[in-house]
C-alpha cells in the first residue's frame, strides 16, 4: 500500500479505522500480559488512536510510528496534552509529551534495535496487503525483545466480498509469518459487536485476537 493511499484517507476523512473509544478486546486481554510499570509497549500505525492514552495511563512509556503528520498532531491536541516536544533526525519527525512519543516517518525504518517489552497491534497489519506483511512481521521480530509480547487483533473474513484495507489475516497466516519466533496463542475469534459499517456487513467476518511472546530471534 503506497504512503500516498493512506495520506489520502486522512485527508479525505476515510478514517473509519479510528475508535473514539478504548478497544474493549484491549481492556480484556491486555492486563493478563504482566505488564510493569515504565516498560516500553510499541504500537505501529497508531494514527491517533485513544488505545495510547490507555495504555499510557497504566505507567507504560508509548511509542507509536504513523505516517500522516496531521494525525500525529490531532492526537496530542484532541487529548489535551501538554505542547508535544519536537524532534527530527533523518527518518522521522518525533512528538513527545509526558509519557507517550510517536515518530512520523515509514513503518520500515524503524530501527532494528530490540528495545520494546510489549507491541499492540490493532489495525496495523491487516492494514498491509500480503506482499507488505512479512517485511513487517520481520521489523516486528527485530525491534521487539526476547520474551518480550505481542498483542495482536485481526479480522477473518472472504475478500470477495471486500478487497480490504483492512485486509483478511487468518489464523493460518498469523502462524506462517510469526511461528518460527513467537509462541502464539489465540485468545479469541468472534464476530465483533462493532467495527464499523464496512465490516459489518461481510457475512461470516470474524474479529481474532492473539497473545504472542517471542522465544528466539
Amino acid at each position: 500500500m503506497e504512503p500516498k493511499f493512506w495520506i489520502n484517507a486522512w485527508n479525505e476523512g476515510r478514517t473509519a479505522f479510528h475508535h473514539e473509544n478504548f478497544h474493549e478486546k484491549l481492556l480484556q486481554y491486555f492486563p493478563s500480559l504482566g505488564a510493569k510499570e515504565g516498560q516500553l509497549i510499541f504500537v505501529p500505525l497508531c494514527g491517533k488512536s485513544q488505545d495510547m492514552i490507555w495504555l499510557a495511563q497504566q505507567k507504560l512509556h508509548v511509542r507509536g510510528v504513523e505516517l500522516h503528520e496531521d494525525a500525529v498532531k490531532a492526537f496530542f491536541s484532541e487529548n489535551h496534552l501538554s505542547e508535544p516536544k519536537l524532534t527530527e533526525d533523518s527518518h522521522f519527525k518525533t512528538y513527545a509529551s509526558q509519557n507517550i512519543q510517536i515518530s512520523c516517518g515509514d513503518f520500515f525504518k524503524v530501527s532494528d534495535e530490540p528495545i520494546f517489552d510489549f507491541i499492540y497491534d490493532r489495525a496495523a497489519l491487516v492494514a498491509l496487503p500480503a506482499s507488505m506483511r512479512v517485511d513487517y512481521a520481520k521489523k516486528l521480530l527485530q525491534v521487539l525483545k526476547v520474551g518480550g509480547k505481542y498483542l495482536l487483533i485481526t479480522y477473518e473474513y472472504d475478500q470477495t466480498q471486500m478487497s480490504g484495507p483492512p485486509f483478511s489475516v487468518d489464523e493460518k497466516e498469523v502462524r506462517e509469518l510469526f511461528g518460527k519466533n513467537f509462541e502464539i496463542h489465540l485468545l479469541e475469534s468472534l464476530r465483533p459487536k462493532d467495527e464499523g459499517t464496512r465490516l459489518a456487513a461481510i457475512n461470516g467476518m470474524k474479529q481474532s485476537v492473539y497473545s504472542l511472546t517471542l522465544l528466539l530471534r
